[in-house]
């Protein structure tokens, strides 16, 4: 039998949720929607990750729709990297990252696809070379 107490914290939690959704932008809204509608979004565990994120704070550069955008990563994974950039991106992109080496003299090209957008920049995953 769930509790008064289990109630009132649903019942926060809930208005709490319909507080931070209203204050969000239009395309705020429209993103987590897509999210929230993604079949992957859940699998596996809500907020699960397969990979271990670590930190790693460099200047990245990257193509997307044919132009050249700059950013600086956050973490990193097997699984893909955080970007921190201020352009107009959309989840389902698909671009190439330009990683640096430790010595920043040279770097390896990784095609990633954009999988979610915050508000300081955007999270991919790294795409399996056809090769």
């Amino acid at each position: 039998m769930v509790s008064h107490d289990d109630l009132d914290c649903k019942e926060a939690a809930t208005v709490r949720l319909i507080k931070y959704i209203l204050e969000m932008s239009e395309q705020q809204q429209t993103t987590l929607l897509k999210q929230l509608e993604d079949p992957s979004f859940f699998s596996g565990g809500f907020g699960e990750r397969d990979d271990i994120r670590r930190s790693y704070i460099n200047a990245i550069e990257f193509e997307s729709k044919g132009r050249l955008c700059k950013g600086v990563s956050q973490d990193i994974s097997g699984g893909g990297i955080f970007i921190k950039t201020d352009g107009k991106f959309s989840v389902g992109n698909t671009i190439v990252l330009k990683i640096p080496f430790t010595d920043n003299h040279k770097h390896i090209r990784v095609p990633a696809e954009i999988v979610r957008i915050a508000s300081d920049g955007i999270g991919v995953e790294f795409l399996k070379s056809a090769d």
